[in-house]
């Protein structure tokens, strides 16, 4: 059983997306998105009517975003809509994966593009409307079956002979289906007829010449799938980029206006601007399309909280996954988020969390919990640490010290602690001379050493605070009773105000992260060989030593 009583580890475990990954689909941005999208495609479906389709047809989306952030999730996502596959083909092109980069091979690309089940729901539909033509007693149709005297008297129906073509054991005659044909449909639309007949269909990038017949096939595969399928013809070009025959074939397509076709190109910001210094015109026409959808920054903590979670919404069958979860592991994705900047994209954040549900999994946890983020980011990210921490501070102890920090005066007594525990082990180690607590006059100090050069050093902590105030207050204080002759005071106020004898030194969350931390494994006797120096080049950052 995983965490959250989930049958199934929800997260993707592929570096890419595949079509069952891509059910999925979470972030406001993606949601709206493929709203988007699906409001060009209803708008084109709207407008096509009957059988044949015109040159006003046609439709072009754009789809930048960022290197992995989501967008071919995204378009495998539309690709496997139930309204999408009623009512159009789909061919997925991913150039990274074409090579060499020509007009034959990307081509070869568009038609391994349209799934097998395509190309059989078109062959069917061509033999049956062929098959319903014989039926009405036309003679030269019935050629086309090879149906004569002979299958009259053995009762063979022309369904036979029609499935008898369908799974290859009969070849029809094809100079009969020409003159059936001739006058019905364009030259090339009988070619690509008799390909998909055949079972061809795919071979026929051995055959173009050049970009005009690509064109002219591509052209006529979308007037098939309207008449016979009474569908659209969608062309998705992942990864589409700055290349000379990349562009070359876009702006053919473009250029053409494909019959009852949306022409969807997917790429990142980047090569969006190297496609402007390319070429011009091509760049024209992309700024030009009809629905320009830009996702570029997307990778915002909010977009990728809401992916993240929607995985495990989607398959907690359940209802397992109550509000308190969500919070919980929000907070623990934030903390990534912030803390390191490789996993600030939905790839790499989906990627932790798969294998951090597989650790929970196998050690029975109930929720994707701390140690599991730890352990899985120890694991597959060796060497990793928290950005800024001297003490190295683990994952999982930076989630629970970040968690309990939110109740400000239990942070400023763990910090007013921890700056004691560490000056005592900068005693113990020689660093720090003569060390005392403060007594009842010394209001607002927290301790008071001697450095190794003599000088009597007073420490104030200072957190959320009326920083100016209490500053004040502590100098006075300092001034008037004499007993110290330098004032350090730590504070979270972004200031480097001091008077006279004083200093103010800034420490952020994760400076306080790194003393508390120190603190804990100080007080449990828990201090490392590895942590000795650690520890002095710590206090030696807030100026103790």
């Amino acid at each position: 059983m995983y965490p959250y009583g989930l049958l199934q580890n929800p997260y993707p475990s592929s570096p890419t997306p595949t079509l069952i990954d891509a059910q999925v689909l979470g972030g406001r941005r993606h949601k709206e998105a493929k709203i988007a999208v699906l409001s060009c495609f209803d708008d084109l479906n709207s407008k096509v009517t009957g059988i044949a389709a015109t040159d006003k047809d046609f439709r072009l989306i754009t789809l930048i975003q960022d290197v992995g952030s989501g967008k071919t999730h995204l378009a495998l996502h539309i690709r496997g809509l139930q309204k999408i596959c009623d009512n159009a083909v789909i061919s997925y092109v991913d150039l990274s994966q074409v090579f060499p980069r020509d007009i034959y091979s990307l081509y070869a690309a568009m038609l391994r593009g349209f799934d097998k089940e395509y190309i059989y729901s078109l062959r069917k539909a061509i033999v049956y409307y062929l098959k319903d033509k014989a039926e009405q007693n036309n003679k030269q149709a019935k050629k086309i079956f090879n149906y004569g005297l002979v299958d009259f008297i053995r009762r063979k129906n022309l369904s036979n002979k029609a499935e008898q073509i369908l799974d290859g054991t009969m070849v029809p005659d094809y100079s009969a289906m020409n003159q059936v044909l001739i006058g019905e449909f364009s030259a090339a639309e009988l070619y690509v007829m008799k390909l998909i007949i055949r079972g061809k269909f795919r071979d026929d990038a051995y055959n173009i010449r050049n970009m005009e017949d690509i064109i002219t096939r591509i052209s006529a595969m979308a007037n098939l799938n309207l008449r016979f399928l009474k569908k659209l013809t969608i062309l998705q070009i992942d990864e589409f980029d700055s290349d000379k025959k990349s562009l070359d074939f876009v702006k053919a397509v473009i250029n053409t206006h494909l019959p009852s076709t949306v022409l969807m190109l997917i790429l990142t910001p980047s090569s969006y601007e190297n496609i402007r210094k390319e070429d011009s015109s091509i760049f024209d026409r992309l700024e030009k399309a009809n629905y320009k959808i830009d996702l570029a920054g997307s990778n915002t903590l909010e977009e990728i909280l809401d992916i993240i979670l929607e995985y495990v919404r989607h398959y907690d069958l359940q209802k397992c996954f109550k509000l308190q979860d969500e919070n919980e592991l929000s907070a623990k994705i934030k903390v990534i988020y912030d803390e390191f900047p490789d996993f600030r994209n939905v790839r790499s954040m989906t990627n932790i969390l798969y294998h951090a549900t597989e650790n929970a999994a196998k050690r029975n946890a109930q929720i994707i919990d701390e140690k599991a983020i730890d352990d899985t980011i120890k694991t597959t990210h060796p060497g990793l640490r928290i950005r800024g921490s001297i003490m190295g501070v683990p994952l999982s102890d930076f989630i629970k010290i970040r968690s309990s920090s939110n109740d400000i005066q239990m942070l400023e007594s763990d910090v007013r602690d921890a700056v004691k525990n560490l000056l005592n082990y900068a005693h113990d180690m020689g660093s720090v001379a003569k060390f005392e607590a403060p007594n009842g006059r010394a209001s607002g100090i927290d301790v008071i050493y001697n450095d190794t050069s003599g000088t009597k050093v007073a420490v104030a902590v200072v957190i959320n605070k009326d920083h100016a105030k209490n500053f004040d207050q502590i100098s006075n204080t300092v001034k008037s009773v004499g007993f110290a002759d330098k004032l350090l005071i730590l504070t979270n106020a972004n200031t480097n105000t001091g008077t006279d004898g004083t200093t103010v030194v800034n420490i952020d969350r994760c400076k306080m992260t790194d003393l508390i931390y120190f603190s804990s494994k100080y007080k449990n006797n828990e201090i490392l060989h590895d942590d000795l120096n650690r520890a002095l080049m710590l206090a030696k950052s807030i100026k103790l030593c």
